[in-house]
Parts: structure tokens; C-alpha cells; sequence
């Protein structure tokens, strides 16, 4: 466990390295106790030690800690970035670390190859309006809503080969009153992300996590930086649990979890960017369900210009049959199959694309969805500490598959830490 000087790395919040992402200071080697102070944090706007966070500033406040500490948070999906800016208002000094070029983790936002100002989700698009949380932060970060379904047009379902149109008020009425964030889901992570600042680096996959006698842990990365810390707290999928080296190993529970003991759900969308909005000739609003099966989705439908984006969402055998196909020939297969109930629709393509959360390096599957014995055996197992090393992520919370549960689970666990 002993490491040189030179390899072992601490960021402090308020400078930057000449990476532009961190500012390395370098300390003596091993994996010796002590946190270090929470300095800078006063200086970025958030909050000092000698300044309590009010519990009604955001839904997951955290009381201010009698010993702030050092903390590392592996993956900035929602649940690693809310935990993260939590704690780092709290005053405890933070480092998170994301395997990907960007932030938000299963929260994807796409932007291309669609006209200007045009977007559709590859993951989390929907809110209920019961997820208290992510409505909470949504609010917190001043990021304003816009109904998810639209309230005119003919939504379409398709049985048996049978096209069938259906109005607005039976359709919604089958759905929860979902709502969207403006300007695309991504904005939520995003906001997280800008208000920890460069506590977030990125391009930065964790390789080991190395737990030492007491409260002390060493996390490596893939480039060899080690950064030391009293406390890790790893949100990525339990599938990619695996591709971490943990000293010790981590429990038998986890141990089977992670290697495909407990159930994923895959998912694929397949966006294909319109010319003109077609379907509207039929009085069609672009949405609809089909016994594919299938959701059809029309991300458009509120944006402006004669251009519009259709999606279908799919899971499961449907979702692994489009995987096996390379990406030019999953938006012929599905234009194929529209071409049933949207007639003339390959005439008006401009562009497709798609996303597998499944083929994603960093996700391997977009949400947890455990057997009920999965779930007794090994859910309360999953969020357990091993030590210095706490966990968190939608697949350890009470509304998997949402972004509700990721940030449900972010803030169990920061409480977790903040406790002590």
C-alpha cells in the first residue's frame, strides 16, 4: 500500500493543474489517516465550516460535520454528483472522478445529428410528479419544467398489426402526469457538475480502491494517478464493480451481485431526425405505443421548424435484437417496421441514429431490475460500507430506474459519511 510521493495526488477545490482539471499537491506516501480541511469552498460561493446549511436549501442538506474529511466519489452520474455537492457544502473536501468525457452518467442528452436547437434523451427523460427529489433539485438550480406528453393530436396504437388512433384524454389518462426538464434532462447533471466546479474530473476511470487499517483509502486511476482519502464512495452500475480492483475484496454478497447475480434491464432508442413532421397530416402527434413492443416517442413535439425527431424506445429481446445490428442498419430496421403504420415514412429521413445502454463501456445495462430473490438476497448488501468504502446508485434505492432513486441513493450515502 505504500506509494512514492510523486504518485500520490490531492485536488484542492479553489486551483487547477495544468491539466486544466485539478491542481495535484503532492504528500508524503502511504495511506496515512487525517482529512484535510475544507479550503476554498468559502471562496467558490458554496458554504464554510463556520456557516450552516440550512436543511431547506435543497432536499438532501447535511448538517455541518464536527471533522470535515477527504472524500472521493467514483462516477458522476446523479447519484455520485449529488452526494458530492452535498458533502462539499456540508464542508468536507471532494473529489469526484468520472470514467467518461462528460457528466450525468445514464442521463444522456442528444444533440446530434439534429437541427439546431433540437435534442432528444437517450436515458432518463420523464419525471412523476411524486419524485419529490428530483423536482426539489430542479427547483433548487432554477431549472423550470414543460409537460412530457403533449395535450392535442392522436396518439396511435398498434395491436396485432391493427392501426388504431386514440385521443388525447384516454391515452394520458393510462400515464402519470409526467413532466420534462427544459432545454434537455442533461441540464440537472449538468448544474450539479458546474456548482462543484473542477472538484470534478473527468477522462478518469478508477482502477483500485485500496482500503487501509482505519479510516483510510487509496483510489487509482487508469492513468496512475492515486488520490488518498478517508473516505470512497463508488455509484457506478454493479456491473462495472467488476472492472475495479478492490483490497480487500469486496463481500460474497457484492462478489455475486457483480458478476451477473443481480438482474439489469437493457434498453436502446433509435432516433430518426424528419425532414417535415409527416405524421401530422394523419392528425398524428408523433406518439404512440405498439406491441413490438415498443414505446414511439416524439421529442419535438414543442420545439419549433418544420424538422422533427421520432424515437422508439425498446427493452429487452427487442433491444438486443437492434444491438446486433451496426447503427446504420438498426434505423433501416426500425424505418422498416414504422413503415407499417406511418406509410412514406423512409421518404422524409434525413438522418438517424441510436444509443445501447447495454453496449455502453461505462453502464453495461440501463437499470437495475433484480428477481424478488435477487432483491432479498443481496439489495440491503449492495449499500452496505465495506469499511471506508460506502455505495450508492439507483440500483440500491426505492425507485430504480429513475432518477429519483439515484439521487434518493446519493444522499443515504453522504448522509451515511457525514455521520461518521
Amino acid at each position: 500500500m505504500t506509494r512514492n510521493r510523486s504518485d500520490i495526488v490531492r485536488v484542492s477545490p479553489d486551483q487547477q493543474s495544468v491539466d486544466r482539471r485539478e491542481f495535484v499537491r503532492r504528500v508524503g506516501g502511504g495511506l496515512a489517516g487525517g482529512a484535510l480541511a475544507a479550503g476554498g469552498l468559502a471562496g467558490l460561493g458554496l458554504v464554510s465550516c463556520s456557516s450552516p446549511v440550512e436543511p431547506e436549501d435543497t432536499p438532501g442538506a447535511l448538517t455541518i460535520p464536527s471533522r470535515p474529511l477527504q472524500i472521493v466519489v467514483v462516477g458522476a452520474g446523479v447519484a455520485g454528483l449529488v452526494a458530492a455537492w452535498e458533502l462539499s457544502r456540508a464542508g468536507h473536501d471532494v473529489t469526484v472522478l468520472e470514467a467518461r468525457e462528460r457528466v450525468g452518467g445514464r442521463v444522456l442528452t442528444l444533440r446530434s445529428p439534429f437541427a439546431a436547437g433540437q435534442f432528444a434523451e437517450a436515458g432518463a427523460a420523464r419525471i412523476p410528479p411524486e419524485h419529490d427529489l428530483t423536482l426539489g433539485y430542479a427547483h433548487h438550480f432554477g431549472l423550470e419544467l414543460d409537460r412530457f406528453y403533449p395535450e392535442d393530436g392522436l396518439f396511435l396504437r398498434v395491436q396485432n398489426g391493427e392501426r388504431a388512433t386514440v385521443p388525447p384524454g384516454s391515452f394520458l389518462s393510462e400515464w402519470p402526469d409526467f413532466v420534462k426538464i427544459r432545454g434537455g434532462t442533461d441540464r440537472l447533471p449538468a448544474a450539479l457538475a458546474d456548482a462543484l466546479g473542477n472538484r470534478v474530473v473527468t477522462a478518469a476511470p478508477v482502477t483500485e480502491i485500496v482500503a487501509g487499517a482505519g479510516d483510510a483509502v487509496g483510489v487509482t486511476t487508469a492513468d496512475g494517478r492515486y488520490y488518498l482519502a478517508d473516505r470512497a464512495l463508488v455509484t457506478v452500475p454493479v456491473p462495472l464493480l467488476s472492472s475495479i480492483r478492490f483490497s480487500p475484496p469486496l463481500s460474497t454478497a457484492k462478489t455475486e451481485a457483480m458478476n451477473g447475480g443481480f438482474h439489469y434491464q437493457n434498453a436502446t432508442r433509435v432516433f430518426v431526425r424528419f425532414r417535415t413532421r409527416f405524421w401530422e397530416a394523419d392528425g398524428l402527434n408523433g406518439w404512440g405505443t405498439t406491441d413490438w413492443p415498443e414505446e414511439l416517442w416524439h421529442p419535438t413535439w414543442d420545439a419549433p421548424g418544420p424538422e422533427g425527431l421520432l424515437l422508439t424506445y425498446v427493452r429487452g429481446d427487442r433491444a438486443n435484437e437492434l444491438d446486433r445490428l451496426d447503427a446504420d442498419a438498426r434505423v433501416a430496421r426500425v424505418l422498416a417496421h414504422w413503415q407499417d403504420f406511418l406509410p412514406g415514412a423512409a421518404s422524409h429521413v434525413v438522418a438517424g441514429t441510436s444509443h445501447s445502454w447495454q453496449r455502453d463501456p461505462w453502464s453495461r445495462a440501463a437499470w437495475a431490475e433484480p428477481t424478488p430473490a435477487q432483491d432479498s438476497e443481496l439489495g440491503t448488501a449492495l449499500a452496505r460500507p465495506e469499511g471506508p468504502v460506502h455505495f450508492a446508485g439507483e440500483h440500491i434505492s426505492g425507485a430504480r430506474g429513475w432518477m429519483n432513486g439515484a439521487l434518493e441513493s446519493g444522499i443515504r450515502a453522504a448522509r451515511e459519511i457525514n455521520q461518521g
